[in-house]
């Protein structure tokens, strides 16, 4: 009965956000967002309660009051809305007010509690800050907040629980979680998988290549690594393990390839959608500057898995393993028209990406019908809302407690003197200041997901950085990308561990290997800052130069770590090697020279001492 009452919630509520997409948010933005958090946490409690319904009549009864008082709440707003709008401050509310306005925080704080404890704790952190922080000494002091006010601020304005994060969520997030559910549905990941064993099967370590190209083309699109590599994952790292992959090094491959799907346009994850929101940077800029180091990022990859491939020996698939690609196009070509679609509605007319994602949901669900392969009944559209919704709230659960970090770094005025700390400690210099970063995003990304770690480095790292002369769409990139990496990074390494899980293998190697085939990655985020030319800011020549010259060292750099580049590689030569790719970092005629010079002389060395040996075998 309950999965009964969810689901009609669930396709209920996407029909009022197509609604809402259409035609505007219903009377104000904040009664719709009011009604997006109570349809969401009426759905992320009644599934909880539906799930775990032979727990204690004690934890069942939280779920229901925490629904009763959602609902409670977000109706106080929408019928009260315009008498608290007419309000002067905090001091005109009334007893009531007070009331329902203290269960919504209590409610969306139990609900990040159940997501991530850590999240939770700083939510709690941020709260008692703002509440107290005049009670600290020093530079971290401020001159208090009392309740009232802190509720006024939370509950009612855009400042806290309505604020930035949420209203992503509405605006953006939440179309695109009806477009993966409905790729699910329609097998578009089957088809991608496909394809890529068609072209890459057949290749020394085919099916680990299969696995990174199907990771970015799927992964653009389902927008999380946790949940990319739920998908994908189910069919490559079977495959890389039957090719003779170990277990974890399949799942650190598959791992390292979803994350970086986050960073591909054109749907880059929520994060993105985030920034464009916190910058006022249009999402379509955002997404072409990113392209480039995403390429850069999936060459670094397929640099890894080439030689790693070499050095094991591993072949590629026998030919009667490998689908027709012809067969394979011909039965899915029509699941590409709602990604392009979306494709071009995002960078060339320009629309909202909520308006575009919804287009390409309505799009999927019409080309789903021309082949039989894909045809869904009317019950299976509606799962597709009714998934989609579900992950939605998911999603909402977490990211309303952002307002509370929000509101204790803006109404408290922590962000600037937070600045000021992080350049007494890295002395103003730019590169110990993104090192700071790197530190930071592995510290706040632990257990996070990508889009809550993102805005936490946001509020946190991103001044800093653009005081010390990052451009602030490098900037706010740069912490995007170590976000989305910090799900590889142990000690946590939530995305290694679910591939740890398919794999059936140690989740603590996968997490490290992870981090270790991650390594030529981490370089490209600091190449795109010293070089602006990889986000296509500058002239032609020079984009194509940054461009050759980033990839020469991104192989590079993979190469080194591996020990191999076509022939293995000494000590000294791997050192020469990774000392090369490094230089060429930093754009410019003199650092070029001097890297491509260790870069071609390392693997010259390793060439002629390769064939040395071989001449003095045969002559032997």
């Amino acid at each position: 009965m309950i999965q009964k009452v969810i689901s009609v919630t669930a396709v209920a509520f996407s029909a009022y956000m197509i609604y809402a997409t259409l035609f505007g948010p219903y009377r104000t933005t904040l009664v719709h967002l009011a009604i997006f958090l109570a349809a969401s946490f009426t759905i992320y409690f009644l599934e909880r309660e539906g799930r775990l319904i032979k727990d204690p009549l004690y934890l069942r009864a939280i779920n229901w009051l925490c629904v009763i008082g959602t609902l409670a709440a977000t109706a106080h707003i929408v019928i009260n809305l315009d008498r608290i709008l007419a309000s002067w401050g905090a001091s005109f509310l009334t007893t009531g007010d007070l009331v329902f306005g203290g269960v919504l925080v209590l409610v969306v704080l139990e609900a990040a509690r159940r997501e991530s404890i850590a999240f939770f704790l700083l939510s709690v952190i941020g709260i008692l800050y703002i509440l107290f922080g005049n009670l600290l000494p020093g530079v971290l002091g401020h001159s208090g907040m009392d309740l009232r006010r802190f509720i006024y601020l939370t509950a009612y304005t855009g400042e806290g629980i309505f604020g930035f994060g949420l209203n992503v969520a509405a605006s953006y997030l939440f179309m695109f979680m009806l477009l993966s559910s409905a790729m699910a549905r329609t097998k578009t990941g089957e088809f991608i998988m496909d394809m890529c064993n068609a072209y890459f099967g057949h290749r020394v370590g085919g099916p680990a290549k299969s696995a990174v190209v199907a990771s970015a083309g799927l992964g653009t699109m389902v927008g999380s690594s946790i949940g990319n590599v739920a998908t994908t994952g189910t069919f490559t790292i079977p495959l890389m393990q039957k090719n003779g992959l170990p277990g974890y090094k399949a799942g650190a491959v598959e791992t390292v390839a979803s994350e970086g799907s986050q960073f591909l346009p054109p749907i880059m994850g929520a994060g993105a959608f985030i920034m464009a929101e916190m910058t006022g940077i249009p999402y379509a800029s955002i997404a072409l500057a990113a392209l480039l180091p995403a390429l850069l990022y999936f060459v670094s990859i397929f640099a890894v898995v080439h030689f790693e491939a070499v050095k094991l020996g591993l072949k590629g698939l026998d030919r009667s393993e490998i689908p027709s690609a012809r067969q394979v196009l011909h039965d899915g070509w029509h699941l590409l028209i709602p990604p392009a679609i979306l494709f071009y509605l995002l960078m060339w007319e320009g629309l909202t990406p909520g308006y575009a994602g919804m287009i390409a949901v309505l799009v999927s669900i019409v080309v789903a019908m021309l082949r039989a392969s894909s045809r869904m009944s009317f019950g299976q559209i509606l799962s597709v809302f009714d998934r989609g919704a579900r992950s939605a709230a998911s999603v909402a659960a977490l990211i309303a407690a952002v307002g509370f970090i929000q509101q204790a770094m803006v109404t408290t005025g922590l962000a600037p003197r937070l600045t000021e700390i992080m350049l007494l400690g890295t002395g103003g210099e730019m590169i110990w200041t993104l090192v700071l970063a790197v530190i930071a995003a592995t510290i706040l990304g632990m257990g996070m997901p990508t889009p809550i770690a993102y805005v936490l480095l946001a509020l946190f790292v991103a001044p800093a950085l653009e005081t010390v002369g990052v451009s602030t769409l490098a900037a706010h990139l740069f912490l995007f990308y170590f976000a989305i990496k910090s799900g590889s990074t142990p000690p946590v390494a939530m995305v290694a561990i679910v591939a740890a899980s398919i794999a059936k293998a140690d989740w603590w190697k996968t997490g490290l290997w992870s981090f270790y085939y991650s390594l030529p990655g981490f370089i490209i985020a600091f190449m795109f800052v010293y070089s602006p030319a990889l986000l296509f800011q500058g002239t032609a020549v020079e984009i194509s130069m940054a461009m050759t010259m980033a990839t020469i060292g991104t192989v590079g750099i993979a190469g080194a770590m591996l020990g191999w580049c076509g022939w293995p590689l000494s000590i000294l030569e791997r050192l020469a090697l990774a000392a090369g790719s490094i230089f060429l970092i930093h754009s410019g005629l003199i650092t070029d020279a001097v890297g491509l010079a260790l870069v071609l002389g390392s693997v010259s060395l390793a060439r002629f001492r390769a064939s040395r040996s071989v001449a003095s075998g045969i002559s032997g």
